[in-house]
């Protein structure tokens, strides 16, 4: 009885969760942000891609040098990613949602933050050796602080009166 489990647990602890899951062509989920796809089975590889959580990639299996690294193809490219960044089941995507109970996409909530923070002081000081510059980055700065003072449930009121009618001006 033993000998008959002994191989089966050999195998799934050299192959991994991930090669019990799904054969190869199958589909597997990335689970890491910023998840690198190298050109080969090396950390020191050149990167050909980077994949975000939930990213559906059509796995290959483990390489036959370094089975910590296995072949994947995405739409984004194809190459190599360490094991630990794939998951047989799609990731629990985040729970954000506005007060209306809508859900709001993590990418784009993320990116929301990121574009209201690009511009600092730093870039206003690069920008006053050109004038022109200059005004367009204290005006830049000024549309931010406006942002920030903006109640969230205003901006959506205001867009959607707006966009009534079939998406008009």
């Amino acid at each position: 009885m033993h000998r008959r489990l002994l191989l089966p647990t050999l195998g799934a602890l050299l192959l991994g969760p991930a090669a019990l899951a799904v054969k190869p062509g199958g589909t597997l989920y990335v689970r890491s942000k910023d998840t690198k796809v190298l050109e080969k089975a090396d950390a020191k590889a050149k990167q050909v891609t980077a994949l975000q959580p939930s990213t559906e990639v059509i796995w290959h299996g483990p390489d036959a040098q370094n089975r910590q690294f296995h072949r994947v193809e995405s739409v984004q490219g194809s190459g190599f990613t360490l094991q630990a960044n794939l998951s047989p089941s799609k990731p629990q995507a985040e729970h954000l949602v506005r007060d209306n109970g809508a859900p709001i996409d993590p990418q784009a909530f993320a990116s929301s933050g990121a574009a209201t923070r690009a511009l600092s002081g730093g870039a206003l000081k690069v920008a006053q050796d050109k004038p022109d510059r200059e005004a367009l980055a204290r005006a830049l700065i000024s549309v931010e602080a406006t942002a920030k003072a903006v109640d969230p449930k205003d901006a959506v009121t205001f867009v959607q009166k707006r966009t009534q009618g079939g998406g008009g001006k």
